[in-house]
């Protein structure tokens, strides 16, 4: 699950026989050239084909009430430890549900967001990008069980990684963007009647009354023109309590996507 919705990889301790693996269909001899002899004393190097053993454990496991995706979300919100892990949870769930509104199915805007604006009413369905070998970006058609590969999101850690989804996500359909960017989860739809690639850049929010404070912040935040923008904030610091005058340090850190012919991360301070 963690491959699946984050892209993080597990590490699988295995203690059997490496051929069970094998024979299993989940692991594959390196390939041995016409011009060497297989030597039964020889180790040679196994790798296991990830990708299709994926797929096929989310296919076994989705079959039993207590290991499928939402049961998986559930535990996760029950276990969280803290308001932070939670909602890194929230934004799964947010996942899941996108998947299950639009995943493989036709559907209008209005059913995933609150709206009475005429783009409400346009039938989208859910897709993932892939850039082929000829420099052209494909669009696919995603479900839980279908797509154009073995992960349905990527977690970024920082702008170089959001650019690089961007450039090419490789068939990978969600991106949870690095703490900076702005929106907490990314996706493309694709609208059925004209084949428009809509971006969706979303914020979770969740609250018993949300106030309207709140409610501009979100929608700032998955404005694209304040993606990395300047963030400045005062320090007062530590004097000498006879001294007349307070002394505050001001830091400035500006986040620029690197499309523009600046540097990504700068810093500058100054004491008035």
């Amino acid at each position: 699950m963690l491959w699946r919705i984050r892209s993080q990889s597990t590490p699988i301790r295995i203690n059997a026989d490496m051929h069970l693996t094998i024979a299993a269909g989940i692991g594959h001899l390196d390939h041995v050239s016409p011009d060497e002899t297989y030597d039964e004393k020889t180790i040679y190097p196994v790798y296991l084909c990830e990708p299709l053993v994926v797929l096929r454990l989310s296919s076994i496991f989705s079959k039993n009430p207590s290991t499928t995706i939402k049961a998986w979300i559930t535990d996760a919100a029950k276990t969280a430890p803290n308001n932070s892990t939670l909602g890194f949870v929230l934004e799964e769930a947010i996942l899941l549900v996108l998947l299950e509104i639009f995943g493989g199915k036709e559907c209008a805007l209005l059913e995933a967001f609150d709206t009475d604006q005429p783009w409400g009413s346009r039938k989208v369905t859910l897709v993932s990008l892939k850039r082929g070998t000829d420099g052209r970006m494909w669009s696919f058609p995603v479900s839980w069980d279908s797509g154009s590969s073995d992960r349905l999101g990527y977690k970024a850690s920082n702008p170089e990684d959001v650019v690089e989804f961007l450039n090419n996500p490789d068939g990978k359909c969600f991106l949870f963007p690095d703490n900076h960017m702005g929106p907490d989860l990314s996706c493309f739809v694709q609208d059925v009647v004209t084949k428009e690639l809509i971006f969706l850049p979303l914020q979770s929010k969740l609250s018993k009354k949300l106030s309207t404070e709140a409610s501009l912040g979100a929608l700032a935040s998955v404005n694209p023109e304040f993606f990395y923008n300047l963030k400045v904030c005062a320090e007062r610091l530590s004097m000498p309590a006879h001294l007349p005058i307070l002394y505050y340090r001001r830091t400035a850190i500006e986040w620029f996507m690197p499309h523009q012919n600046i540097p990504i991360f700068s810093t500058m301070s100054w004491a008035p």
